[in-house]
């Protein structure tokens, strides 16, 4: 041990530079004066219970309850921790607990005895929270192994002098005073606070990272309880804390109810508990050492779990032991996992916890610690009353035991989580407004957003452009806190607001203007903007000033003042979206979909109110489905796909190239450089497609009614699905507009088009989800019209929707068979309890039938799983295989890769070809990954509100300028009708935040949305 202890101290003084030794010994010694009172207590508890006239669960209870409740003001003690002077609140801890370790020796009654326990646990909350938050910031990341070792040893070595010595005095003197003598060294450490200077938070790896003050202590938690490896150690933690807080009590009930032992001997046993804790220690402090040096935080979880459980194992064993000297020789090496661990597991929580969290992180760790202790702690005093200590002692180490094994795995989320707190890291310490680190984001478990980084500086305008389902409104939404991220990091105005919440957000300074429509429908305009006002409801004034001179900026906001919101035109809506946004004094501005469904010159007003609010300093970031409105705004534009930014570039370079511009949109990011080749025969077969399509299509136009006979007479014997002037609208608005395509047997007929141009609700009406207004459809020449989904179903259409429908508490195997039930021989219920032959050679078909669609679909490593235990993609490949089962004639895929990865999506063009060669049938396939559509198609069709504007091979319909113009808003080049304003110079300070006096663009009375 000897040696152990010189190799410790000789790594000690590396990991010490450039610092020195000082701030260490400092908090060293006020944790050590801490362990006294709590080695004094637990030798002294035989006398305390005696003097108080308590039982055995009596003195249990005091001791757990007395230990554990103070625990319950960690949260608040780690959140001033994480906010204010470390030093400071180290230095008032010490001095309450110093003040009530005396009451506890002059407390006349119990009841004061407790209440000076509750109070005086603060102390030992500061050495838990705030000392290792403080170690953390003096010592740099990779020396932290040898500096809570030498931390914990220190501690616990000179603690060992607490045993002996409240022996020792109890003995000549009474316990009473002993307590009163054992706290006076505390308050000569607390002078020495002041030769320490407060760290800057994140100071040991060259940040200096700032919190906001206003943030709550429920955004704390969250942002705590996102960190999934603190998450999962707070079972461990409730677990290892109904054990370890009452063992030193029951250690020594059992040392003197089973061997009577005297308060001596009780103290020297006592002493051997430390000593093996100092053993645990150094061991603990070893293993760590080594795991950070091979850079395997990993390894931390793993190597406290294996100490607390042989924490629990050895109590467990020591407690049936019959022998004296065996138990008490056990006593000294159970210690070593009970003290043991803390090295590891304190470096694991530094690791994974950003330097702004730390104190809390540790806080919420020993929240549920003492939970543990307040809830099981007077069972196991129950316990020993009832059964003796013996029994007591095993049911504690059995409980102990259990969080170790919790606690070790725990190690599958270190990784990742060391990893997202280090890019906090590095992002609050990037120079810029809003820095994002690698987030990722999901709905219901499909994940949308992966990895993605993004730096924002301060007066910057960047447009986030991407096909439908890149991932950029939801991108949105993590930043404001809409959408809480699964993982990722970020930061705002230099302060991390990764888990914040909505209010939070808006507080700082980042202001949304939401997709669509962002007003309150219900409320009149005039609430509307009180409602915007929210935020500085205490300050009238302003609010009032600030509406007044918004409705100047909208003058037809305020002749509609007393209009419900919802009665305005799309145009007044979105108008008024911007105005709640102007109240809310935006430091950061997002807004998502400015112009949708505008009419230009409403559009080309709006466009000249960001430009004023981005030139008075606001920084502005826009989502625009139009990409010239979006480019002629922004100085910088953003490409994200399948939820990953591609690639960043100025837009003055973009507007330059309009073939980036169509690779992006139209073949992916990815296809910059050069498309893929095309199949000779596909295409051929392709232009065949097209000639037929194009020759029905003129002899069906111009007849005023789809009469059957028409149809006769059109109808394409090699087609197998027909359509023919399908119209659907929905409260006035024409969703399909007489759209008539061909698909052919065999063929893959994709279609395209941006965000609410009708490809749903087309398959929608073909499936006979959707009623049409006007049309027909034709599946294998006959006139399904009329028919419900069902009916089309049986008659060989097959349909996927955007979000897997299945059965979750089904197998994968009991899904398909599911799927083929038509095809078993079903008698009856009581048939099939007496298992006939035929029914039993029918179930014998069903499972070959299931095997085979398995293989096919490649699901083997899934038979047997729950559906709500799959991934996304999985999921998605089941129910493409529950569809292929009913052995479709035409198949209706609708997004098929929407919300999975890329890899599998890449893995789904081979297996559409697959399904069609195998089941021989046809497939109509809507997709908004256009590189994947363009990879399978033999043909496309473009749709544009509704109706048809492009219709060829995938080639033919990428290149359409139509279709260019469709996803792009405007031929490139043609700024969308609107021509460029130069900002008057008056407008040079913010109008709403800077100077009440300036006025913005005004935008004229009557004007609407189109």
């Amino acid at each position: 041990m000897i040696g152990s202890l010189k190799r410790t101290w000789s790594e000690l003084q590396v990991a010490l530079e450039p610092i020195g030794v000082t701030p260490l010994l400092i908090l060293l010694g006020l944790a050590s004066v801490q362990t006294f009172d709590i080695t004094a207590f637990g030798v002294l508890s035989p006398d305390i219970r005696h003097t108080f006239h308590l039982s055995n669960s009596g003195i249990d209870a005091v001791a757990g309850l007395t230990g554990a409740l103070p625990i319950v003001f960690a949260v608040g003690i780690g959140y001033l921790g994480d906010r204010h002077s470390r030093i400071r609140l180290s230095a008032i801890a010490a001095i309450v607990w110093g003040v009530t370790a005396i009451v506890t020796g002059l407390a006349p009654v119990l009841a004061i005895l407790v209440i000076a326990r509750i109070v005086g646990g603060v102390g030992f909350i500061g050495s838990e929270t705030v000392y290792p938050s403080l170690l953390s910031d003096y010592y740099r990341p990779q020396g932290l192994g040898e500096v809570f070792t030498g931390y914990r040893l220190g501690a616990q070595g000179i603690g060992l002098l607490g045993a002996p010595l409240a022996g020792f005095i109890a003995t000549l003197v009474g316990w009473r005073p002993t307590f009163v003598i054992l706290a006076l060294p505390t308050f000569a450490l607390v002078a020495c606070l002041a030769l320490m200077r407060e760290p800057a938070r994140g100071a040991s790896i060259g940040l200096s990272m700032t919190q906001r003050s206003s943030a709550s202590l429920g955004e704390g938690f969250r942002r705590v309880k996102a960190i999934r490896s603190l998450r999962r150690t707070w079972g461990s933690s409730f677990l290892f804390g109904a054990g370890t807080i009452p063992f030193a009590t029951v250690a020594s009930n059992f040392f003197k109810d089973v061997y009577h032992l005297g308060d001596t001997a009780r103290g020297g046993v006592s002493a051997l508990l430390g000593i093996g804790g100092l053993v645990g220690i150094a061991l603990g402090g070893w293993m760590t050492s080594k795991a950070l040096a091979a850079r395997r935080p990993d390894r931390l979880p793993a190597i406290s779990g294996f100490l607390i459980v042989s924490f629990g194992g050895l109590s467990l064993l020591m407690a049936v032991v019959p022998n004296l000297a065996v138990a008490v020789l056990l006593a000294g090496f159970v210690t070593i996992g009970a003290f043991g661990y803390l090295p590891s597991y304190t470096t694991m929580v530094s690791l994974v916890s950003p330097p702004t969290l730390r104190s809390q992180a540790y806080a919420w760790s020993l929240l549920f610690y003492a939970i543990g202790a307040v809830v099981i702690t007077p069972i196991i005093g129950s316990v020993g009353d009832s059964n003796g200590q013996r029994v007591s002692l095993a049911v504690l180490g059995v409980i102990v035991a259990a969080g170790g094994l919790v606690q070790a795995s725990v190690q599958r989320f270190v990784e990742k989580d060391a990893e997202s707190a280090m890019r906090a890291q590095e992002a609050t310490g990037a120079d810029a407004l809003l820095s994002c680190r690698g987030v990722d984001a999901s709905y219901d478990g499909v994940q949308v957003l992966f990895g993605v980084d993004f730096d924002l500086g301060a007066g910057e305008m960047v447009a986030i452009l991407g096909t439908n389902g890149a991932g950029k409104s939801t991108f949105l939404k993590t930043i404001t806190g809409l959408l809480d991220p699964v993982g990722g990091t970020v930061v705002f105005d230099g302060a991390e607001i990764t888990h914040a919440d909505p209010q939070a957000t808006a507080r700082a300074g980042i202001v949304q203007v939401p997709g669509g429509r962002g007003v309150f429908p219900t409320l009149t305009v005039a609430e509307n903007l009180r409602m915007a006002g929210w935020l500085y409801r205490k300050d009238k004034r302003y609010v009032d000033d600030a509406i007044a001179r918004t409705v100047e900026y909208f003058p037809i906001l305020g002749e509609r003042s007393q209009t419900l919101a919802g009665s305005l035109s799309g145009g007044e809506q979105q108008m008024l979206s911007l105005a709640q946004a102007f109240i809310g004094k935006p430091k950061l501005l997002l807004i998502d979909e400015l112009s949708l469904g505008l009419a230009p010159t409403i559009v080309n007003r709006l466009v000249e109110i960001v430009r004023a609010i981005h030139d008075s300093g606001t920084t502005v970031v826009i989502v625009e489905q139009s990409v010239n409105t979006a480019l002629r705004l922004a100085d910088r534009a953003v490409f994200m796909e399948k939820g990953e930014v591609r690639f960043s570039g100025p837009t003055a370079d973009l507007l330059e190239r309009p073939d980036i511009l169509r690779a992006v949109f139209l073949q992916g990011a990815g296809a910059v450089n050069g498309a893929g080749p095309v199949s000779r025969d596909r295409t051929v077969r392709a232009s065949r497609s097209t000639r037929r399509s194009s020759e029905t299509e003129h002899r069906v136009a111009g007849a005023d009614e789809l009469s059957h006979e028409l149809v006769d007479e059109v109808a394409d014997p090699a087609a197998a699905l027909q359509t023919f002037g399908l119209t659907k609208t929905y409260g006035g608005i024409t969703a399909v507009n007489d759209v008539g395509v061909s698909l052919q047997r065999g063929e893959i007929l994709g279609f395209i088009g941006a965000n609410g141009a009708g490809k749903t609700t087309l398959f929608d009406l073909i499936s006979g989800f959707a009623r049409a207004d006007r049309g027909l459809v034709l599946l294998e020449g006959q006139d399904v019209s009329g028919w419900g989904p069902h009916r089309r179903a049986a008659a060989g259409l097959g349909r996927s929707f955007q979000d897997a429908r299945l059965w979750p508490a089904l197998t994968v195997g009991e899904s398909l068979a599911l799927a083929m039930h038509e095809e078993a021989e079903i008698t009856g219920v009581f048939p099939s309890l007496l298992g006939p032959p035929r029914l039993a050679d029918s179930e014998a078909g069903l499972r070959a039938r299931v095997e085979e669609l398995i293989a096919l679909m490649g699901l083997g490593a899934f038979r047997d799983k729950f559906v709500s235990e799959l991934s996304t993609g999985s999921r998605r490949m089941v129910e493409l295989a529950a569809i292929v089962a009913r052995r479709p004639k035409v198949l209706l895929f609708d997004e098929p890769s929407s919300g999975i990865a890329q890899r599998e999506t890449e893995a789904l063009g081979p297996l559409i070809h697959r399904i069609r060669d195998e089941l021989d049938c046809s497939i109509l396939i809507i997709e908004h990954d256009v590189p994947l559509l363009r990879s399978v198609a033999d043909r496309m069709v473009a749709l544009e509100l509704g109706s048809v504007i492009a219709t060829g091979t995938p080639e033919e319909v990428l290149h359409d300028p139509k279709v260019i113009e469709s996803y792009l808003g405007a031929p490139v080049g043609q700024p969308d009708g609107m021509e460029r304003v130069e900002r008057p110079p008056e407008l040079a300070e913010n109008p709403i935040v800077e100077d009440p006096t300036v006025e913005l663009p005004v935008v004229a009375r009557g004007s609407s949305g189109a």
